[in-house]
């Protein structure tokens, strides 16, 4: 199948009240992972390793940070004359404003939709990190003629999240049942928030959706869908997190300290592309201490450093101690400060001989430029 066949849409501000922290000034897709990436890489990278290359971000609001990362789209190799990157705020049309869930914005894109020219689309939510085969999803959608592909994975699923879709799975991958709630503590299969939809089917089950007032998207729309229309599962077997706590933000992050976790997101054959960012190497002091994190370019660490995630532009000054912690960019951890469990927004400031400790399930967080 031709790559122009097919678009993406990415959904920017998935779900933002459930890190109100993290999603305070930006969108969902716009938040910071694993030291250097945002969380629209991966369905960015996705999209683009497939090769789509028309791709739309509908956006609602806290959308400057997105905007300043994606750009033009150039880190994705998305700055071109045809297709390429399109950011879809609120007002694309006259009847569509702030909407309030994901039948609203796609009503609000039905003009990129109807103009892409794509056969297919996949719908992509911005809470989900995972390395998805988007090629792979396309081609089962197509060989088993579905109305929709939904992916989906067998694992624990977020624990706060209450509009997981859980569905019942025949032996030939179809879907007969769909049921919406919070997720449990054994594993089971639930939808990661992705699908694969044909053109047509999406713009009349939207338009129809829309006129009925319902919400969202997938809950609401396709999580009924099984009785009347072909809807099946592509299973996603990789590593894959869905946010909903800053508990599962925190725990995403940790499992990038091992290596076969890495390995597993960030798959050389199907690369995990970011924004670009030139700087210096990280500069480590004759007395620093560094054991198991993740540290970005352009940091100094004069202190101590253990299971931690530390973003670019990071300082750690002498005697400073950090431990099971998420810095990220531009944050300062002056000199004899102790932080165990503790998130720090960017260009946070932590001051001489303060002592910040949280729990391994109760984690302090320090908000955007603020200091201590």
């Amino acid at each position: 199948m031709r790559a122009s066949a097919v678009a993406g849409i990415i959904f920017a501000n998935t779900n933002d009240s459930l890190l109100k922290k993290l999603t305070a000034d930006r969108s969902m897709a716009a938040v910071p992972f694993a030291a250097r990436y945002r969380l629209i890489d991966f369905p960015l990278s996705g999209f683009v390793n497939a090769g789509i290359s028309s791709i739309g971000v509908i956006t609602k609001e806290n959308y400057r940070s997105l905007m300043d990362h994606i750009g033009s789209g150039v880190s994705w190799d998305l700055d071109r004359k045809n297709g390429g990157l399109f950011l879809l705020p609120p007002y694309v049309t006259s009847e569509a404003k702030r909407y309030n869930g994901t039948v609203d914005a796609l009503h609000g894109a039905m003009d990129y939709i109807e103009r892409c020219n794509a056969e297919y689309l996949v719908l992509c939510n911005g809470d989900l990190i995972a390395n998805m085969d988007i090629r792979g999803a396309v081609q089962a959608h197509l060989q088993t003629r579905a109305d929709v592909t939904l992916l989906t994975h067998y694992g624990i699923p977020p624990a706060h999240h209450d509009e997981m879709l859980f569905p019942v799975i025949g032996e030939n991958g179809r879907i007969s049942k769909i049921e919406v709630g919070n997720g449990g503590d054994g594993k089971t299969d639930y939808v990661i928030g992705a699908a694969v939809i044909g053109r047509k089917i999406l713009l009349d089950t939207v338009r129809r959706a829309f006129r009925e007032g319902q919400v969202g998207f997938l809950t609401d729309v396709v999580a009924r869908m099984p009785e009347t229309h072909a809807i099946y599962a592509y299973e996603h077997r990789g590593f894959v997190a869905v946010l909903g706590s800053t508990d599962d933000y925190y725990q995403a992050n940790m499992a990038m300290l091992d290596a076969g976790v890495r390995a597993e997101l960030f798959d050389r054959e199907r690369p995990v592309f970011t924004k670009t960012r030139d700087d210096m190497p990280t500069r480590y002091g004759i007395r620093s201490s560094v054991s198991n994190c993740l540290i970005a370019d352009g940091c100094v660490i004069a202190g101590t450093v253990k299971n931690s995630i530390v973003s670019r532009g990071v300082t750690v000054e002498k005697g400073a101690v950090v431990e099971n912690s998420i810095l990220m960019q531009g944050t300062t951890v002056k000199a004899n400060a102790v932080l165990q469990y503790v998130i720090t927004d960017k260009n946070a400031s932590i001051g001489e001989n303060m002592m910040l400790k949280g729990a391994k399930d109760a984690r302090l967080f320090v908000e955007k430029n603020q200091m201590l």
